[in-house]
């Protein structure tokens, strides 16, 4: 199984409008096709609150070939809008994983 997580760190001001955004169109926009499974949101601890707070969004995919599929049919549609709306107030990184099974 592949674990892909996009950390973002938002400025402070608009931190709970970016998670009901994440909640009510995010989420659901990833998982619509069901390439993206079993979403998962939490608030990152440890980093410098002066530079705002983050947040760790993450799906799982079956496979690596599923992950490359829904990044070339679906990321753009639902990444261009999440920049649109905050532009400069979010910065992320995404992180891909494979589970391993023990």
């Amino acid at each position: 199984m592949i674990v892909y997580n996009t950390t973002f760190q938002v400025d402070t001001d608009i931190q709970e409008e970016f998670v009901e955004y994440l909640l009510q169109k995010f989420i659901p926009a990833c998982t619509k096709s069901g390439l993206l499974t079993s979403p998962r949101l939490a608030r990152v601890f440890g980093t410098d609150e002066d530079e705002g707070i983050s947040f760790a969004i993450e799906f799982t995919a079956k496979d690596l070939f599923t992950l490359e599929k829904w990044n070339n049919e679906e990321s753009y549609s639902v990444h261009a809008p999440l920049i649109e709306k905050f532009r400069e107030k979010i910065a992320g990184f995404s992180t891909i994983l494979q589970t391993i099974e023990y």
